[in-house]
């Protein structure tokens, strides 16, 4: 079952950088820079009570994600493994806010994703492009300096396709970023907004409202037939992390991830992994729990991944090549 999982060609549009990379490239940058790391800390498992406990992995991760050659390499490390589960297409979104502790500044940290992607293109048949994410703990005008970097430098331009904002949720509280997302929508940039992760209904409607494309992980949606069929005449994708989801008790059993409804009702959705490394997962694994739930067929997989490349942030020609080459059976 794997090897024809992995045959068939995907995409993937909701994958966190820092959340993402591998033991190995952790272990190889602490080694590197003389960093301390508790391994223990950088994943979470069956036991993780929450969404808020489950970011605490973050910090820990952090620490070697602070120069510019850590950077560029988390880049390839996370298009490696994303190759090794047949993936063609992946957007890779990171919060450069979160990469500045030892003097860094935001144009440098976008520089050096920028330059890993531009690498990891050139080592694997993977086309890469990266969302930058503004975080609900920061303020408006602190997101607003964060993509302001966008549209003041072209030169990174082709790379950085899109938005997001990222981190805890807490309910009805996406009308507060209003300013900071019509800033980025101003500038002509791609949005996709993670609401929806934590129960509260009101976030999805409004992020919605307030222009997002796709939206990030809004697994509570399924519960609300109303929003589903919002989000099929509106067109938005949603982002869905089943393994991620579980883990931070989002929802109890994958069961709750009704597929087979939003199927029915043509609501656009693609399977993601989120975070690689802290949830300890790949796209194969995510396919394959919701095979053996009955949750997906294997032809559900092809299919879903084509019509969900209509919703990547990449250029159009690009989107067109890689159509014809491997969504076009």
């Amino acid at each position: 079952m794997n090897k024809t999982i992995k045959e068939i060609p995907k995409i993937e549009l909701h994958c966190h950088l820092d959340g993402s990379v591998s033991p190995t490239y952790i272990q190889t940058q602490a080694k590197e820079q003389n960093i301390a790391i508790d391994m223990t800390k950088i994943s979470a498992n069956a036991q993780c009570q929450s969404l808020d406990e489950y970011l605490r992995c973050f910090d820990e991760i952090l620490k070697v994600m602070q120069t510019s050659k850590s950077l560029s390499d988390s880049v390839i490390d996370v298009v490696s493994q994303a190759h090794h589960d047949g993936v063609k297409y992946i957007e890779l979104r990171f919060a450069p806010k979160f990469h500045m502790d030892q003097g860094l500044s935001l144009s440098e940290v976008l520089n050096a994703v920028v330059q890993g992607a531009v690498q990891a293109e050139h080592q694997y048949p993977v086309i890469v492009r990266l969302l930058v994410c503004g975080m609900k703990h920061h303020s408006n005008a602190e997101n607003i300096e964060v993509f302001k970097q966008i549209h003041t430098q072209p030169s990174i331009q082709k790379y950085i396709v899109g938005v997001d904002l990222a981190g805890g949720e807490e309910d009805e509280a996406m009308m507060q970023f209003a300013e900071c997302i019509e800033y980025a929508q101003t500038h002509n940039m791609n949005l996709t907004l993670h609401a929806g992760e934590c129960g509260c209904n009101k976030n999805v409607y409004d992020a919605i409202k307030l222009g997002a494309q796709r939206i990030g992980h809004g697994v509570s949606s399924i519960k609300d037939v109303q929003l589903l069929e919002t989000l099929k005449t509106e067109d938005v994708l949603l982002e869905i992390c089943p393994c991620s989801n579980l883990q931070t008790k989002a929802i109890r059993h994958i069961s709750e991830i009704d597929l087979p409804l939003l199927k029915k009702l043509d609501v656009p959705f693609l399977i993601n992994t989120d975070n690689r490394g802290v949830t300890q997962t790949n796209l194969i694994k995510e396919y394959t729990l919701l095979l053996e739930n009955e949750l997906l067929t294997m032809e559900d997989i092809a299919i879903i991944n084509r019509k969900a490349l209509k919703y990547a942030f990449v250029e159009s020609e690009v989107k067109v090549q890689l159509m014809n080459r491997y969504f076009n059976e």
